[in-house]
């Protein structure tokens, strides 16, 4: 790469700026430094000594990128939503999701057969599409039809997912295929009537309240930091992971029944600390979550320390 893409590399990158905005600016900042180039050129100067001259005037480039992120007139939003915002909020949604049947299942003991739990799982989800769509998106049309569209995705795939898990795991629940269970899938919790209705409800709540509220609320708000699909998925991953790490060995029957059948014997004894658990003595399970989230702690502060505080404010 030239000296001026190197630059501009450097003051873009790893600042969270979306693509959109990103593709414009390195037009505009590289139209400029060509400018400052060539007046030094014509000064007579050489042109590594114009390029060197031309970054100087300009500015460090830390300082200039976290500057010009911050005052995007866009605001740091998408005019709409990319394959990545698409991987991302449907990521997101999917984690409060598994947290609240982690959390009734853990802290508030709620049976998933209650209505506090259908409207309650209703609610979040459709909540997190519609913060995160407001928060990224600047156009008002293209807001109300990402909410729908990402709602709908959302929909789908949780009904795929946690059928094939209830189909999966007939055998552990005692079932040797769908017609001996004693609970059919349709009568799974996620085909309850109460939960789609709720769904269903909210997503038009979320809709008309974006359409005609959301524009005079955020109009000014910033979008701090677009984060890759790669961190994101990790970040996801590894909640997920603390969090079977804190269900095993039983408080989730499904997963105690696994543990047996790989290890080959009962459980008989349980000790653990923040890192490891050790099964019967002999079997030891990593917090692997654990592992992941200190690994994208440590990424973090390396980022603040090369680019700033700024890049992520």
């Amino acid at each position: 790469m030239s000296g001026f893409e190197v630059y501009i590399k450097e003051i873009l990158d790893e600042r969270g700026i979306n693509e959109h905005d990103k593709k414009d600016l390195e037009f505009e900042i590289k139209d400029h430094l060509m400018l400052l180039k060539n007046e030094y050129l014509d000064k007579g100067l050489s042109e590594n000594e114009a390029i060197k001259l031309s970054i100087k005037d300009f500015g460090e480039s830390n300082s200039i990128g976290n500057s010009i992120k911050n005052n995007l007139p866009s605001n740091n939003k998408y005019p709409d939503f990319t394959f990545r915002e698409k991987v991302q909020c449907l990521s997101e949604m999917f984690l409060v999701y598994f947290l609240l049947l982690f959390s009734c299942e853990t802290f508030f003991k709620m049976e998933v057969y209650s209505i506090f739990f259908y409207v309650g799982a209703a609610l979040v989800v459709t909540l997190t599409s519609f913060i995160f769509i407001n928060k990224k998106v600047n156009n008002d049309k293209n807001k109300v039809k990402n909410i729908i569209r990402i709602n709908i995705q959302f929909f789908i795939i949780e009904k795929i997912v946690m059928s094939l898990f209830f189909i999966i795991s007939l055998p552990i629940r005692g079932g040797t295929n769908i017609l001996e269970t004693k609970l059919p899938l349709m009568n799974f919790y996620i085909f309850n009537w109460i939960y789609i209705i709720g769904f269903i409800l909210f997503t038009l709540i979320s809709v008309i309240i974006t359409k005609y509220v959301m524009d005079k609320v955020t109009h000014n708000f910033k979008n701090n930091y677009n984060n890759t699909i790669t961190s994101t998925v990790l970040f996801i991953t590894s909640i997920l992971f603390i969090i079977l790490y804190i269900l095993i060995p039983n408080r989730f029957y499904v997963l105690r029944k696994i543990l047996i059948s790989i290890m080959g014997s009962n459980i008989t004894d349980v000790s653990r600390n923040v890192f490891f658990m050790v099964i019967n003595n002999n079997f030891i399970i990593p917090n692997i979550g654990l592992v992941i989230l200190i690994i994208l702690c440590i990424r973090l502060v390396i980022h603040i320390k090369k680019k700033g505080i700024g890049s992520i404010l």
